[in-house]
């Protein structure tokens, strides 16, 4: 099997992402239509159990595997690389089946938890998909701890084209039964996408494994399982208190506006264009850029495992420069074309001002992705959560006063969440500059990329109105905009020699 470097690693599983995520947008636009606000409120609050949930029972293995794997394989152990992935898997399909029981039994206790009495329905039809991925954690792990991310991106476009057909023909199917039961229909779409993903994932294995290797060392169960704990434990309390805070989060928000005065109706209708519109565009990029964490963590793990230091500094820089050079277009543009993208993906910019509110946000996301995938390659396991810590107590302590406020009410949200990711992202950063020894000071490395975002901004203010008027808008206004703006911003990178042609070499050289 080849083994990618970094950066083709990264392109594959950005490639992957990317047809996922716009897959992922592509199917809650006709549901959106079917169901609206309300529904699509049902849907995500469903869907925010079954990722909470997913967190808990099985965090901190994924990494705990790919980073075991990546330390064995740049050791050359092949026996004791297999027998990871054996005993992770009989781990995780225990875990899987227990998981999705709870779930299911468990979905009137989360429904209320949530303040959304209608997403039981919902729930429990998504509640087989714990297993299969936990059943599938196992070989996708195993598949990026040796730096080949082919298997990954496959199984992830063909799980979001299953969910996109069998999602939407359920939601059609369910849809005189009324919105509880039409948003269970679609969200059994994704349970339809994991069986599917998985079953390429263990294929793609078991014909993998059909080649020989050669048995050099004795491979103790013991000392596996204890290497696997020990990273994936520490890591599981932190997912515990964190997807605590999301709860906590998500019920704040919907309590804070029923106190700003806001009817249940209303405040439903205010949280699901909020996190069905505005945050399913920004998740769009903040998903496709933290692909460059799942492919840089063998790279650093492995460079750590045999004491190569030099090799996991520069995979760090490479990697935080890409995160902050591919993410500031992205943040431009949804920050300038809100309402463009809204309706041309809906044919609804209801949430446009919320998108535009929390555009900013995506520059801090990206870059504290990465650099906490780095920390926690390179062994500092925890550091990313205390400081993730302090960036939720901000944010629920700013959403706490803001969001009660009916002149601001669901903005609150963005402008914590904003506000939290920026302290976090500076916290992360000085981590990685102290415990990998970089001499490279960040803000020469935004500086740069940041002037190109402004001149990229300009050329959308001063091109809006030709191309908006030469065009008649829509998709076609909107991707000429895009296009040029994103030419103007690299044109900029190039002449400020923010990314020059040895270092595009040195890139490419993973």
């Amino acid at each position: 099997m080849k083994k990618q470097s970094f950066l083709t690693g990264a392109v594959i599983l950005m490639i992957a992402n990317g047809i996922s995520k716009i897959l992922g947008a592509v199917f809650k636009i006709p549901l959106a239509c079917i169901i609206h606000e309300e529904g699509m409120a049902v849907f995500n609050i469903a869907f925010e159990v079954y990722v909470m949930f997913l967190s808990f029972i099985i965090s901190g293995l994924p990494f705990a595997i790919s980073k075991l794997v990546a330390e064995s394989n740049s050791r050359g152990m092949d026996a004791r690389t297999h027998k990871i992935v054996r005993i992770s898997t009989i781990l995780l399909v225990v875990i899987g089946v227990l998981g999705s029981i709870a779930l299911y039994i468990g979905a009137p206790f989360f429904a209320l938890a949530m303040k959304e009495e209608k997403a039981v329905y919902a729930i429990r039809m998504i509640a087989p998909a714990i297993f299969f991925v936990a059943l599938g954690t196992a070989y996708k792990s195993y598949y990026q701890g040796v730096s080949n991310m082919i298997p990954t991106a496959l199984s992830q476009v063909s799980e979001a084209v299953v969910k996109l057909a069998a999602g939407y023909y359920l939601a059609v199917l369910f849809i005189e039964y009324g919105v509880d039961k039409t948003a269970g229909g679609a969200i059994m779409g994704v349970t339809a996408g994991e069986i599917v993903a998985t079953a390429i994932l263990m294929l793609m294995y078991i014909l993998r494994r059909k080649e020989p290797y050669i048995k050099t060392e004795n491979v103790s169960t013991r000392e596996i399982l204890k290497d696997l704990i020990a990273v994936a434990l520490p890591l599981l309390c932190a997912s515990v208190v964190s997807n605590a805070i999301n709860v906590a989060d998500t019920t704040l928000v919907r309590s804070r506006l029923l106190d700003a005065g806001f009817a249940p109706d209303e405040a439903r209708f205010l949280y699901g264009a909020y996190t069905g519109y505005a945050l399913t565009v920004f998740h769009l990029p903040v998903g496709i850029l933290g692909t460059l964490g799942v492919s840089i963590l063998p790279v650093i793990a492995g460079a750590v495992a045999v004491n190569n230091s030099q090799k996991a500094q520069r995979a760090t820089d490479i990697g935080i420069r890409l995160a902050v050079i591919l993410s500031l277009p992205c943040g431009v543009i949804m920050y300038t074309l809100s309402s463009e993208i809204l309706s041309t993906l809906f044919h609804n910019d209801t949430s446009a001002q919320m998108l535009t509110v929390v555009a900013p946000c995506v520059v801090m996301m990206c870059v504290t992705q990465i650099s906490g995938a780095i920390l926690q390659s390179a062994g500092k396991i925890m550091l990313p959560f205390f400081y993730a810590l302090i960036g939720s107590a901000i944010k629920l302590s700013i959403e706490w006063f803001l969001i009660a406020d009916p002149e601001i009410h669901i903005y609150g949200s963005a402008i914590g969440s904003t506000a939290a990711y920026t302290v976090i992202m500076v916290l992360n950063l000085l981590a990685v500059k102290k415990h990998l020894g970089l001499k490279q000071k960040f803000m020469e490395i935004m500086i740069k990329p940041v002037i190109a975002a402004a001149v990229m901004f300009a050329a959308i203010r001063l091109l809006y109105l030709p191309v908006t008027a030469y065009t008649g808008g829509g998709f076609i206004a909107l991707a000429l905009l895009c296009a040029v703006s994103c030419a103007a911003y690299a044109a900029v990178l190039l002449v400020t020699d923010a990314v020059s042609v040895r270092e595009i070499k040195k890139i490419l050289k993973g």
